[in-house]
């Protein structure tokens, strides 16, 4: 995914389109304001692409949830990058092979495709034991645990009201976890794990996104992650009957275009925008759910998904 920014910006238009939270030298106003037009439809269709990019990502989950039955989940993990990285491939005419295929971070890249094999491994094992509400729920705190590892690694000094955030957004992991419910068991590791390799998935993007182009960061990952995901393949094959294939190249169709409109997303509109769309995920992963599976979200599993919500979008428009 594409990183998650960790400083708000304030979106000011003083004869063009700025994503600076300084005045141009152009010319001066004594008050932000309010963007023409064209501003404003690019800043709806970021967060328009953002939603649609949270959908796209429940859409994958889930085909993987289903296939996750009766297949090894490294096969599948092989299989989802293996097709992006082939989309992403027969796209490079139409994109821009040289923005696909050139980096500086090479190193960065294994380590992110490592995370993204942790991460899809994840939710894969997740979704077998509990509803995909609940397991979104958890993750959502990626961006938490994200702010966490940036003031470790990236030298970022978080505000006391970040820390105050942080520790409110746990809390609410800790409700929508249920720890205490009938049915708790180890397999709730598998979203805490979820969070915490998204959220370091984040913080390596950060750290190069500034250089990278976002074209040349997924199609890296999911080189990585398929030639890494590959070594398995001897262990882990499984006969697929055709619908099955065709399943498993639907769901990557859903994660290569969640990833292109996630980049597409953080280009057309302000961070403090785009960001908090992305919770607009617990609406989907409910209606998915309920329509595909039956699943009815707990009590609890709002409650901690509203707590972490929260607390992240407070996080996202908050200074440092």
């Amino acid at each position: 995914m594409q990183p998650w920014p960790l400083q708000p910006r304030l979106f000011f238009v003083i004869g063009r389109h700025e994503s600076s939270g300084t005045l141009s030298s152009e010319t001066s106003v004594s008050q932000p304001m309010p963007p023409p037009v064209p501003a404003r439809r690019a800043i709806v269709s970021g967060a328009l692409l953002m939603i649609g990019a949270t959908l796209c990502f429940v859409l994958l989950d889930s085909i993987l949830k289903v296939l996750s039955r009766t297949h090894d989940v490294l096969f599948l993990v092989w299989g989802r990058n293996g097709f992006q990285l082939a989309y992403l491939i027969l796209l490079m005419p139409l994109l821009g092979a040289r923005r696909m295929i050139t980096t500086r971070h090479p190193v960065v890249h294994v380590f992110r495709g490592v995370l993204l094999i942790t991460t899809t491994l994840s939710i894969v094992f997740a979704l077998k034991t509990i509803p995909l509400a609940q397991a979104y729920s958890i993750g959502f705190s990626a961006p938490l645990i994200a702010t966490v590892l940036a003031a470790i690694f990236l030298r970022e000094r978080p505000s006391l009201q970040r820390w105050v955030l942080i520790i409110i957004g746990f809390v609410g992991v800790l409700v929508a976890l249920q720890p205490g419910a009938p049915n708790a068991g180890a397999h709730l590791i598998f979203p805490l794990m979820l969070a915490i390799s998204n959220g370091a998935f984040h913080v390596l993007s950060r750290s190069i996104a500034q250089e990278e182009d976002p074209l040349a960061m997924n199609f890296f990952v999911a080189l990585t992650a398929t030639l890494i995901s590959s070594l398995s393949l001897p262990w882990t094959w499984s006969t697929m009957r055709l619908d099955e294939w065709g399943m498993l190249a639907l769901a990557s169709v859903f994660g290569t275009l969640a990833h292109l409109m996630l980049a597409l997303a953080f280009r057309l509109a302000p961070t403090a925008v785009v960001s908090p769309m992305i919770y607009f995920q617990i609406v989907s992963a409910s209606a998915v759910g309920y329509l595909a599976f039956g699943e009815v979200p707990t009590t609890a599993t709002l409650l901690g998904a509203v707590i972490v919500i929260v607390s992240g979008i407070a996080l996202i428009r908050s200074k440092t």
